[in-house]
């Protein structure tokens, strides 16, 4: 290779490397406030327990040994005592107190065993006028009893509980109750004295006839393995949690830096949103604060969350920065251009090239700004001024190829409006200026008809923007794993902090 081809080839290298965009991330860090009403806690808690609903509970519970006494003095040890149980917990509700949360249980399965009743006993009997001392010894090993279906319930009364950063609830109760009746014992043998299995269907008998005699001298025992087990589903408001994003170029999460809840009312986080903008034109850091002196958040019972004025201009500045988005799109989303495409008398006028093209055609539209965008205003109102470019490609061939080229200086008033999880944004007094120019490969190729008439155009969109308002779904709140919080409604303060009321 010459070193004419060598210089040219590391030319159209050098050329290539440096036309790439290349990208940063930039960091937005926002303070907030969370502020938990203590009823708000209790119902965010209920609904946690919700979670319960469809989980299967199992249970097997370990009982201490011990002795009853049956017909003639007759003391009985029953040994290895265990009660496993399956079952559902219904949807939970609120108590008496309407502070404390019941699951009940649905469709309890119970299992009792005793690893051995037994006897090792002298006694007197009297037989025949003659009193005399027995050695009465019997032992029957493995003796199971099931629970009839239907015959026996379960419940478990919960008292949310807040303190610090956890999260969960304590078992205030515990009932276990059964019908008469409610036990069927397997088949079981014994060794030792004839007839002492008499005895042992006598106890299956009093347990199956009184649940309450047998629950009642183990419900501390019972709480204790209950707590345990609730235990594992605390949770901790500390955690970094990940928002969902609608682009994958935005990373959102949130960590809690502080949780006082030493207010009687109420629990106050105080944290950080942190966004990411990983194909930012340039790496930044930015912080935003709130607003500086006390805030009366009112006594409505209702948890909301506190944001710095300038929050949200800075996430829509940062998301639509130059060259660092790209939207696409069809022109069946367009009214004004389905209008159009519908109509060759409209065509021959405006926009003749189109003719070309079947009614059902959908050309495909990529848009995003070349210059960063403008914004002024603060709250929920702001005033935006953006470049726009957008390039059209149109389908040929089952690919779609460049068919025309548009800038639009974009002017227009927008206002905010946020209800039942979902942005309501409305754009005023729009004003914009399309600009057009034709591909140069696709005139080259295809020698169109090159007339447009873009005030038309320019009409339509308009038509289709101002005073217009686009829904947006806003993602969650995941205050912790299995709890998240919906943004309701959206106000701004004298202080200008906007203020978003939450519900689960």
């Amino acid at each position: 290779m010459s070193k004419k081809q060598i210089t040219r080839s590391l030319s159209v290298f050098a050329a290539f490397l440096f036309s790439q965009q290349a990208f940063s991330s930039a960091v937005v860090e926002s303070e907030f406030e969370l502020v938990l009403p203590k009823q708000f806690q209790e119902n965010l808690i209920e609904e946690k327990w919700k979670s319960l609903e469809n989980q299967e509970f199992k249970a097997n519970w370990q009982f201490p040994d011990q002795t009853v006494e049956a017909a003639n003095g007759v003391q009985v040890q029953l040994k290895g005592i265990s009660v496993s149980l399956e079952t559902e917990l219904k949807k939970p509700s609120l108590g008496s107190s309407q502070t404390q949360v019941v699951l009940s249980s649905k469709d309890l399965a119970a299992q009792m065993t005793i690893a051995s009743i037994s006897v090792d006993q002298w006694i007197e009997q009297t037989v025949g006028g003659i009193t005399g001392r027995f050695h009465l010894v019997a032992d029957c090993p493995n003796v199971v009893l099931n629970m009839k279906p239907g015959a026996g319930s379960f419940s478990v009364a919960l008292n949310p509980k807040v303190g610090s950063n956890q999260a969960g609830g304590t078992v205030q109760d515990i009932s276990l109750t059964w019908q008469k009746e409610a036990w069927s014992a397997a088949a079981f043998t014994c060794t030792g004295a004839a007839g002492f299995d008499d005895i042992v269907n006598q106890q299956i008998s009093q347990i199956s006839a009184d649940s309450a005699a047998f629950v009642d001298p183990k419900k501390e025992l019972i709480l204790s393995y209950l707590n345990g087990y609730i235990g594992k589903w605390s949770f901790d408001f500390s955690k970094p949690r990940q928002l969902v994003s609608s682009r994958d170029d935005v990373n959102i999460s949130m960590v809690v830096d502080d949780f006082n809840d030493t207010n009687p009312d109420r629990a106050l986080a105080k944290g950080r949103v942190i966004v990411e903008f990983t194909r930012a034109p340039n790496a930044e850091a930015t912080k935003l604060e709130l607003a500086k002196g006390d805030v009366n958040y009112g006594t409505s019972g209702q948890a909301v969350i506190r944001l710095p004025a300038g929050f949200a201009k800075e996430m829509i500045s940062r998301a639509y920065a130059a060259d660092s988005w790209v939207h696409q799109f069809y022109s069946s989303q367009i009214s004004g251009f389905s209008s159009v495409m519908n109509s060759r008398f409209m065509q021959f006028f405006v926009w003749p090239e189109l003719m070309d093209y079947p009614k059902s055609s959908k050309f495909l539209f990529n848009l995003y700004s070349n210059k960063d965008p403008k914004i002024s205003g603060s709250g929920l109102k702001y005033q935006v001024s953006a470049n726009l470019y957008s390039q059209m490609k149109a389908p040929k061939n089952g690919k779609y190829i460049p068919f025309m080229n548009f800038t639009v200086p974009f002017s227009s008033g927008i206002s905010l409006g946020i209800s039942d999880s979902k942005a309501a944004v409305k754009f005023t007094g729009t004003t914009l200026d399309l600009r057009y120019a034709w591909d140069t490969s696709y005139v080259k190729s295809y020698n169109p008809r090159t007339r447009f008439a873009a005030s038309t155009i320019e009409g339509k969109i308009l038509g289709a923007i101002s005073g217009k308002t686009m829904n947006v779904t806003l993602p969650a709140i995941p205050l912790t794993e299995g709890v998240k919080l919906k943004i309701k409604k959206a106000t701004t303060l004298s202080n200008s902090d906007l203020m978003l009321q939450l519900a689960p």
